[in-house]
């Protein structure tokens, strides 16, 4: 038997957890060891002892937030393999230079992305579909990559939706990880956006499950080429 692929998760908000996503991962023989600093568990300094760092949306301004950000700051000079959600996402970006600024208004709900040329030689974006669906859901906006950063997939406005700094350190603004019921319960969306949201369910699961199972086999030490596109698509 192979040895255990474990990813340190850091759940910021009890909200916000990595809801089926988790399953995805699971399915590629990745095991989950999730910390929660909302119920004041330790943000440690290093991923160390695992072999992926997953930090989820939620993290905004909290008290252990510079623990975070120096956290995956670490796990990128390590060349750990990490995705940052949303809110972390942003922390990751800034870390590295990239710029932030407070975006209030909505609306939130479902946005197609584009993937970028660079995407094709992406480890683990390069074979999904040329399009994403995403539910966009958040207060702040990355506005400007740092130089380290290369840009995967965009919206049709520019927004810089999922990016990678270095080589295996990933970063995507909205969410994939929520069911339509999950999105309701949050009351952030109105009706219509709720509809289209699980209008599109299906696209987003065909979509970011691959992805998420080729993160965790990056995670357990893979390299070798992949397919094309995948299958279904």
């Amino acid at each position: 038997m192979g040895r255990v692929t474990t990813a340190l998760v850091i759940e910021n908000d009890p909200a916000q957890g990595l809801g089926r996503a988790a399953t995805w991962l699971v399915e590629a023989g990745m095991e989950l060891d999730t910390i929660r600093p909302h119920l004041g568990e330790a943000v440690p300094n290093t991923a160390g002892g695992h072999e992926a760092l997953i930090a989820l949306g939620g993290g905004r301004g909290k008290d252990w937030s510079d623990d975070l950000t120096g956290l995956m700051e670490t796990a990128v000079a390590d060349t750990t393999p990490t995705l940052a959600i949303c809110s972390s996402s942003r922390m990751l970006a800034a870390a590295f230079g990239g710029r932030v600024e407070d975006h209030e208004e909505g609306p939130f709900g479902p946005r197609m992305l584009a993937k970028r040329d660079a995407a094709g030689r992406d480890l683990i974006f390069g074979p999904a579909p040329m399009t994403l669906d995403v539910i966009r859901w958040r207060r702040q906006e990355l506005v400007e990559l740092p130089e380290e950063a290369t840009l995967l997939a965009a919206s049709p406005q520019g927004a810089l939706e999922v990016f990678r700094i270095r080589d295996t350190a990933w970063g995507v603004q909205s969410h994939f990880e929520f069911t339509p019921e999950q999105l309701a319960g949050f009351g952030d969306f109105d009706e219509a956006a709720l509809a289209k949201a699980a209008e599109v369910d299906r696209h987003i699961v065909a979509a970011w499950r691959p992805i998420l199972q080729r993160f965790a086999r990056v995670a357990a030490g893979e390299r070798k080429a992949l397919p094309v596109i995948d299958a279904g698509h």
